[in-house]
């Protein structure tokens, strides 16, 4: 399986992990600051990401979290792509009665026919 399918902070708009964990702890220049902001801002998912890491009190449990994220993705990951998928349930007893319903059907197509006709 991909990396990039097990890290969450890991997307197209090129924000790295390393860079929000620096903007949480409050070690980036205000310009870098407000870069980040402007991209994350235009990221549901970072801007989501961010949120919530920030609400943490201990910044130094950021890495920990993050990489517990990321081990229970990967592991929900492995479940669902290893999941047994459901037998299809036997269809006899559907087939059956559309079979006999059908020759209802066409059996009284011709009696009626014949009534008619005769």
């Amino acid at each position: 399986m991909s990396d990039n399918l097990l890290d969450i902070l890991k997307d197209d708009d090129d924000i790295s992990e390393q860079e929000l964990l620096k903007y949480l702890e409050g070690k980036l220049s205000p310009e870098e600051r407000h870069e980040l902001e402007k991209r994350m801002a235009s990221s549901e998912m970072m801007s989501d990401a961010e949120e919530g890491l920030s609400q943490l009190k201990n910044k130094e449990e950021v890495p920990i979290v993050v990489a517990d994220i990321n081990r229970r993705l990967a592991k929900q990951l492995h479940q669902r792509r290893h999941k047994k998928l459901r037998e299809i349930p036997s269809q006899t007893l559907t087939i059956m009665a559309t079979f006999i319903i059908l020759l209802l059907v066409i059996l009284a197509y011709f009696v009626i026919h014949r009534m008619k006709t005769g």
